[in-house]
């Protein structure tokens, strides 16, 4: 492998990270990763949980704790998620291929 792609391949795994530092640390995934965590660990105990809601992150929702809507909600927020972790998941392999054939042309 000769400099030039070296070079391009350490490039496009430094851009791989940083497009996978930007998804996790945008706004919006990480409010709906909090609200998705406090749900799924809501079933524990009574009363009231209030989150943002999956639809609209930029509105809230209050929801009993050990009602039905909870396991909906808990879904919407999947769903929601989805996209970016599919995302996150495709880009992280990218960049093990990348490194592995970095790796597996340095040691010949």
């Amino acid at each position: 492998m000769s400099f030039s792609e070296r070079r391009a391949t350490l490039l496009r795994i430094l851009e791989i990270e940083t497009n996978i530092k930007n998804i996790e640390h945008s706004k919006d995934y990480l409010i709906a990763k909090r609200d998705l965590k406090a749900l799924e660990n809501a079933r524990s105990s009574g009363g009231r949980i209030v989150v943002s809601s999956p639809e609209d992150l930029n509105s809230t929702v209050e929801i009993r704790r050990n009602s039905v809507e909870v396991g909906e909600c808990i879904a919407r927020y999947k769903e929601r998620m989805k996209g970016d972790s599919e995302l996150i998941n495709s880009l992280g392999l990218e960049k093990m291929r990348l490194k592995s054939g970095l790796l597996n042309n340095t040691t010949r």
